[in-house]
């Protein structure tokens, strides 16, 4: 087997950790763990609570015994939960520390891939395979209605992103209290983000998400009854109805890449250098995210969109 793997930060310049962690142990396991960037910047000794929810994650699927890889999904992602309130004690009302979790186990006959959340996989350079959250299909809509608005009124892009990212975190409601758009405005950015999305029966949902902005989504996570749900660990039990299980065959099992969300567009070949090739035409495309591949945030001079990391697998 040959493997490659890559992971970079947000930050341009290294300055600050990436809240990613990959993991790979020969013979037993590989996987890539997404920390959830927390809206207030939290910290715990210098390092990201959503890095810390990862590296707690990774941890934990290191220490777990041989047996595991047959054990039900909702056991070992429960385990892995509950390691990151041991590592990152919930406090208050804030969000807790979160992270995504995809994950290859690899047994006899086959890989078992056990994940939650928007970290996805590929099998021999098919199609990735993501789970979209439904926070995100709704709010990159009103983001790109944002940017566009602030474009059109004189805003140069770099400054309509870094009002993007703090309004949309902060919510709508807010930008109409600072005077960046007005109330009626505001309206149609959310009757456009419910056209688009189109999730069956959550308008007033989704308006009280958007105007309450990125920050509001941990208090849903989970949830068996809120439409804009998401599966993520976080201390609490997880939702199996967001659980991803594949049994993979060795069979014809070529090539298999675990990577992060910051990955948004595949190559045709499996190959580190390919992958950052395709990244870094995105980035000379759509910096912004707003065309080719719309997205919660965008690039800045200082800041990619979001961190990046893959694993790569050559079985053959």
């Amino acid at each position: 087997m040959q493997i490659e793997a890559f992971s970079h930060p947000k930050a341009r310049n290294l300055s600050v950790a990436a809240d990613d962690v990959f993991l790979h142990i020969p013979g037993r396991v590989t996987a890539v763990f997404d920390g959830a960037t927390d809206a207030s910047g939290r910290k715990i000794g210098g390092v990201s609570v959503g890095r810390l929810a990862a590296l707690a994650a990774a941890n934990a699927t290191a220490s777990l015994p041989d047996e595991a890889q047959d054990w039900p999904a909702e056991r070992i992602l429960t385990l892995l939960s509950s390691a990151i309130t041991q590592s990152v004690p919930m406090q208050g009302n804030k969000a807790p520390a979160s992270t995504t979790a995809m994950i290859a186990f690899e047994r006899a006959t086959d890989i078992r891939m056990v994940g939650i959340g928007d970290a996805g996989y590929r099998v021999n350079c098919g199609p990735m395979r993501i789970t979209e959250l439904m926070p995100d299909r709704v709010s990159i809509p009103a983001r790109v209605a944002l940017f566009e608005h602030l474009i059109s009124q004189g805003i140069e892009q770099e400054r309509s992103e870094e009002i993007c990212r703090h309004y949309m975190g902060a919510g709508l409601d807010f930008a109409v209290r600072s005077d960046v758009i007005s109330a009626d405005f505001c309206e149609n950015i959310i009757l456009r983000a419910i056209k688009v999305a189109q999730v069956p029966h959550a308008a007033v949902e989704i308006e009280n998400f958007l105007r309450s902005g990125l920050q509001s989504q941990h208090s849903f996570s989970n949830s068996r009854d809120h439409p804009l749900s998401y599966g993520v660990l976080n201390g609490h039990v997880p939702n199996s109805d967001f659980f991803i299980e594949k049994s993979l065959s060795r069979d014809h099992l070529e090539t298999l890449e675990i990577f992060s969300d910051g990955y948004l567009i595949a190559p045709p070949t499996a190959s580190l250098s390919a992958w950052e090739q395709t990244y870094q035409q995105l980035e000379t495309d759509d910096p912004y995210k707003i065309a080719v591949a719309p997205e919660c945030k965008g690039s800045t001079k200082s800041n990619f969109f979001d961190d990046r990391t893959i694993i790569i697998l050559k079985y053959r």
